[in-house]
């Protein structure tokens, strides 16, 4: 078994999509509307990109959800960076506002918090 599809809460599809592209880097599977439905799913680039990310527009009580998250500082997602600092400097600089620098993790690994202007805190991680 494997994880296909993750669905993140955004509160603006259209700047989801820029930031997930152009920050991240991830790239478009799935651009489709139809009325006010919207089904805009990314996929990390590369051969092991793992599970599509399906950015799904918050609306009613999730809102809510999305925002009691936020507040108390928990990751939507972490992503895995296999390029270490280097990569992380790299998302920084194409525009990533950062929460907290990476800092070495008591379970292991390294951990920085950012901003995905959008309603969600990501963590990166590198191991």
């Amino acid at each position: 078994m494997k994880i296909d599809q993750a669905h993140v809460l955004v509160n603006d599809q259209d700047a989801a999509k820029t930031f997930y592209t152009e920050v991240l880097g991830f790239e478009v599977e799935t651009d489709f509307a139809s009325g006010d439905f919207r089904w805009l799913a990314l996929r990390a680039p590369g051969p092991d990109a793992g599970a599509t990310l399906v950015l799904g527009r918050a609306e009613g009580a999730a809102v809510a959800f999305q925002n009691e998250t936020r507040l108390a500082g928990m990751p939507a997602f972490v992503l895995t960076l296999t390029g270490g600092r280097e990569e992380f400097e790299q998302i920084r600089a194409r525009g990533a506002e950062v929460i907290s620098e990476p800092q070495q993790q008591e379970y292991g690994g390294t951990d920085a918090l950012i901003n995905d202007t959008v309603g969600n805190i990501l963590c990166l991680h590198q191991d």
